[in-house]
């Protein structure tokens, strides 16, 4: 019994500080996942799959997988989409966040640009309780307590960017904290996700014509006192390989490395964990693959939807 506890509060607690929230090492390559108004904020659509293994060894250990892509739909306006799934231990969370953004021209040369987002979330959670031994037979709290219900919550951002030089964000996730009582059998659905916030920023030294430094950070507090904050670096050689590494406060060192070739992009990071838990793990393995589509050498838009209105003149 204890051994099933300690897996399902642990996994429970790694995911909702960690990976709860989409959140991985590699956040720098897909802001949206952290931040609704990063909707639209690339000269292309990306279709971003990523995957996960945290503390590897370590029975009951979260695994996470998020399939995102986001573009302009109009001049202003942009969509963007998340489907994830999170096992820890018994219990899975899977669901899909829909975002709209909304990119306001700050000059005259359109380079400096503020998003305001907001996102729609519905997710499923559920417990195995074939993975659970309980003290009493067949316990309501959890056999009914997760009941494959989706629970609705909404999302919130502010996204500001200076091409692909610069940018920074504050957002908030699970704002409604859509919650029911454990016991009230009539409605037995209930969300353990806590509201959310995050700060990022980043910016893109040149260091030369064929090197840049990328430096980022991010910081996340759940309304639980629970607080995060990363750091990263990264070294960028001629925008087709780089390798970097990240300080996450007293949890991780994590190592990053990868490239692009065409229209792929591809990123691997190794976590070696800081806490307690590194004694009984490996470590975290995270891998993504992106595929960047109508995407423009000039800094425009290349997406056929948005030249629907021109207007060719004859030549003769």
């Amino acid at each position: 019994m204890k051994k099933y506890l300690l897996i399902l509060f642990i996994g429970f607690t790694g995911v909702a500080s960690a990976q709860q929230i989409a959140l991985n090492s590699q956040y720098l390559f897909n802001e949206m996942l952290v931040n609704p108004a990063a909707a639209g904020s690339k000269d292309y659509v990306p279709i971003h799959l990523s995957y996960r293994k945290q503390w590897v060894n370590f029975p009951g250990s979260p695994t996470t997988q998020a399939l995102t892509s986001h573009g302009m739909v109009s001049k202003r306006m942009a969509i963007g989409g998340i489907l994830f799934n999170d096992v820890a231990g018994p219990s899975r969370r899977t669901g899909i966040n829909l975002n709209t953004a909304y990119h306001l021209r700050l000059d005259a040369k359109d380079e400096h640009q503020l998003g305001l987002g907001i996102g729609l979330s519905l997710t499923q959670h559920v417990i195995d309780v074939n993975q659970l031994t309980t003290y009493l037979p067949e316990d309501p709290a959890v056999l009914r307590g997760y009941n494959n219900q989706m629970v609705p919550d909404a999302n919130f951002g502010v996204y500001y960017h200076f091409l692909d030089k610069a940018y920074a964000g504050f957002s908030a996730q699970n704002l409604v904290e859509l919650k029911r009582d454990l016991y009230d059998f009539q409605t037995p659905f209930y969300n353990p996700l806590a509201r959310t916030y995050y700060l990022m920023g980043g910016y893109n030294f040149s260091l030369g014509e064929q090197w840049r430094l990328k430096a980022s950070t991010l910081a996340q507090m759940i309304e639980t006192t629970t607080f995060q904050l990363d750091g990263t670096l990264l070294i960028e050689f001629r925008r087709a390989i780089w390798l970097g590494a990240s300080y996450r406060h007293d949890d991780a060192v994590v190592f990053m490395l990868g490239g692009q070739a065409g229209p792929a992009r591809f990123g691997y990071a190794y976590d070696y964990t800081l806490s307690d838990i590194g004694d009984y793990s490996s470590g975290s393995h995270e891998i993504f693959l992106e595929l960047q589509i109508f995407k423009s050498k000039n800094g425009g838009s290349k997406t056929p939807w948005l030249k629907r209105n021109r207007i060719y003149s004859p030549r003769y």
